[in-house]
């Protein structure tokens, strides 16, 4: 029996030596890079293309306009609708119009093009 405590002894002390290491995090997105957003009411979005050409989307449909903001030559912005579809849009300017026909909750967001919320083809 004296020799038995010997062997028994040192197993807690095992138990929390493995307890103590480091667990992979389930989320390993960084805070500090999380997108920064917002919900608007609005009735639609103009942008200028690169073209120079005023183009107009009506906020009807629209989930979600996310602003990438480090594309290096204009603005790049991507549309996600209610249905599933999607644009991706290159623009030199957008105007956001809050008073019109057809207001609904838009949410905003500002992120990274690595971030972009493309959909997965199946």
């Amino acid at each position: 029996m004296k020799h038995v405590w010997k062997y028994l002894i040192p197993l807690p002390c095992l138990a929390a030596l493995i307890a103590m290491v480091p667990q992979t995090p389930q989320d390993r997105e960084d805070p500090a890079v999380a997108d920064v957003g917002v919900v608007a009411r609005m009735s639609e979005l103009q942008y200028v293309d690169t073209h120079g050409k005023t183009q107009v989307v009506s906020a009807r449909n629209v989930l979600e306009i996310r602003l990438l903001e480090d594309h290096p030559n204009a603005i790049r912005l991507e549309l996600v609708y209610e249905n599933g579809d999607y644009s991706l849009i290159d623009a030199t300017a957008f105007h956001i119009l809050r008073v019109g026909r057809d207001e609904t909750d838009v949410r905003l967001v500002r992120s990274r093009i690595a971030r972009t919320k493309f959909p997965r083809l199946k």
